[in-house]
């Protein structure tokens, strides 16, 4: 008697294991190359082959059973998505975009940067720290103090040594003219060390650093009281020295932000408060684009595919574009400028507003 209720035990643990194993679910590998669009009500896709222009809306959602909002960047290491949102920083499979990790302890995380040895610095724009994530643990286990109320907005690395852009806030009295400097790695230990700080020009938001380091500084610009506004600058610095090499008063041009470079680092691109403009590297031959007003800017070399027949492959081509939003109209509708054209080509159209764009190749 005592066999059978011991066999019907082990019976039941095995139809119990059987069960619990068939809920896992099987995720499909709908994602990958392709544009990835942040929001303020999740992150969307749209396929690299460009066979359609209709993104799918929030994806996480559509995979993780969970809703993410208030999406800030989203950029990509290895096989991974990281995810930046307000509160909370998530890692995801990039051709699942199943959920593999979730820190939190955030009040405003704004970007973050792939540093040595399997962690990340996340600029926590509201904290004014910039705070260390263990990426196997998704966990802080430090933070660093970037200034009382410097409000951190954008941070750029560099081989050991990281650049964050204390940007300030709207108002005059709270402007910021500072970056700082933290090295990740002394030979193979992990740190996480305040280098220093250099004044640089007001309100420092955005960098290019391929040929050498350019730093946009979009000058005091309080929407509340244009008749503070100055004008802003393109400022060189040399990261290991802490050191200005030139300064470049962009004269005319206020609000400039979101700084990016084309591929061989001989145009620059950012946004102000009357449209679009490019420039030379130097900060000289400022021309505007278009007077489209947007808070994003995102510059790609892409590829797209010219069919002749039916029955021959296509032609593989390039292009470059400018992905920009429209801020004055619906900050939900992205549209391409193709630079090679200069022309809009292509408008998409969201379900909440863009606030970054990134590729993953």
């Amino acid at each position: 008697m005592k066999f059978y209720i011991y066999l019907f035990s082990l019976l039941a643990i095995v139809s119990s294991c059987k069960e619990e194993t068939a809920d896992i679910p099987v995720l499909v590998n709908n994602y990958g190359s392709g544009y990835y669009f942040a929001t303020d009500n999740g992150v969307s896709y749209l396929d690299s082959s460009l066979t359609s222009f209709v993104p799918k809306n929030q994806i996480f959602r559509e995979v993780n059973g969970s809703s993410i909002s208030n999406v800030n960047r989203i950029k990509f290491q290895g096989t991974k998505a990281y995810i930046a949102t307000e509160n909370s920083f998530y890692s995801v499979n990039i051709e699942t975009f199943g959920l593999k990790g979730e820190a939190t302890g955030f009040k405003n995380l704004v970007d973050f940067d792939f540093v040595a040895l399997g962690r990340i610095f996340a600029v926590d724009k509201e904290d004014s720290k910039v705070k260390v994530i263990d990426v196997d643990r998704m966990e802080i286990i430090s933070d660093i103090e970037t200034g009382d109320s410097t409000s951190p907005v954008f941070i750029l690395g560099s081989w050991y040594r990281s650049i964050v852009l204390n940007g300030g806030a709207e108002p005059d009295s709270l402007k910021d003219s500072t970056i700082i400097a933290i090295d990740c790695r002394d030979e193979l230990e992990p740190i996480a060390d305040f280098m220093g700080s250099l004044f640089i020009g007001e309100n420092p938001n955005s960098a290019v650093n391929i040929n050498s380091m350019n730093i946009l500084c979009k000058g005091i610009y309080d929407p509340n009281d244009l008749t503070t506004k100055t004008t802003a600058t393109l400022v060189k610095v040399d990261p290991w020295d802490l050191d200005i090499e030139g300064s470049t008063n962009l004269n005319g041009i206020y609000n400039a932000q979101n700084l990016v470079s084309n591929d061989d680092d001989t145009k620059y691109y950012f946004t102000a408060e009357d449209g679009i403009y490019q420039m030379n590297t130097n900060g000289s031959s400022v021309t505007l684009i278009d007077p489209i007003v947007s808070d994003i800017l995102y510059f790609q070399d892409e590829e797209y595919f010219v069919f002749t027949t039916d029955t021959t492959p296509p032609n593989v081509l390039n292009r470059n574009v400018l992905f920009v939003n429209d801020t004055q109209n619906d900050p939900s509708i992205v549209y391409k400028y193709n630079l090679d054209l200069n022309a809009f080509t292509d408008t998409l159209i969201f379900d909440g507003n863009v606030r970054d764009v990134n590729f993953y190749q």
